[in-house]
């Protein structure tokens, strides 16, 4: 697990380092909570924490970083196919969003652009654990809307692919009946599948 969470502290401040290189003089940086976090790893009984900060590349061009910490909620089982233990992730993503229908001002109004995404969970199930991994790759359509007072609201959706690999080990690693995802039939506890995937968020922040 340690060795997955440098991977993606690197992959997160990445993309933080090369947005604070390309910004111009005039500095605009949006700081959110995002309601796409909520769902956790979105397959198992499991919720999250996301937040981020979207950085000015030019007056039509920014970059989105986020970063999610994903846990098991106990009370939730019953309601997944997939229901897990001690459930430990962390998720980052990275957006460059194309300005292309402004509304009074830059970097606000309809947008366009790429999202990528890599997730990394680990969980327990009966006396086995389960090691997921996830990368996705989007086409993306959104608004933002600032107001006078800086506070900010963006909703965002796209279509994209998905490489989902997982990996079991322990003594009762089930060989037979494994569960699946919904709404596809990749083995939850075991295999690689590249899928389809939608995407879709909303962002609640402050613009300084």
């Amino acid at each position: 697990m340690n060795k997955q969470i440098v991977v993606i502290c690197c992959i997160f401040f990445t993309g933080y380092g090369y947005a604070q290189d390309i910004q111009t003089p005039k500095k605009i940086f949006d700081v959110s909570i995002s309601l796409e976090g909520f769902g956790g790893d979105y397959v198992t009984n499991s919720m999250g924490v996301q937040a981020g900060v979207d950085f000015r590349i030019n007056k039509q061009t920014s970059m989105q970083c986020d970063a999610r910490y994903i846990f098991d909620v106990p009370s939730l089982k019953g309601y997944y196919v997939n229901n897990v233990d001690n459930l430990q992730g962390l998720a980052v993503g990275n957006e460059i969003k194309f300005y292309a229908w402004k509304f009074r001002d830059e970097l606000q109004g309809g947008y366009y652009g790429s999202k990528l995404i890599f997730m990394y969970t680990e969980a327990s199930r009966s006396e086995y654990t389960v090691k997921r991994g996830k990368v996705g790759a989007y086409g993306i359509l959104g608004w933002k809307y600032i107001d006078k007072s800086g506070f900010l609201f963006e909703a965002s959706g796209g279509v994209g692919i998905q490489l989902i690999s997982s990996y079991s080990s322990g003594k009762n690693y089930p060989r037979e009946y494994q569960s699946t995802e919904f709404p596809w039939s990749k083995k939850y506890d075991s295999g690689t599948s590249l899928l389809p995937d939608i995407t879709a968020n909303i962002r609640i922040g402050w613009r300084f």
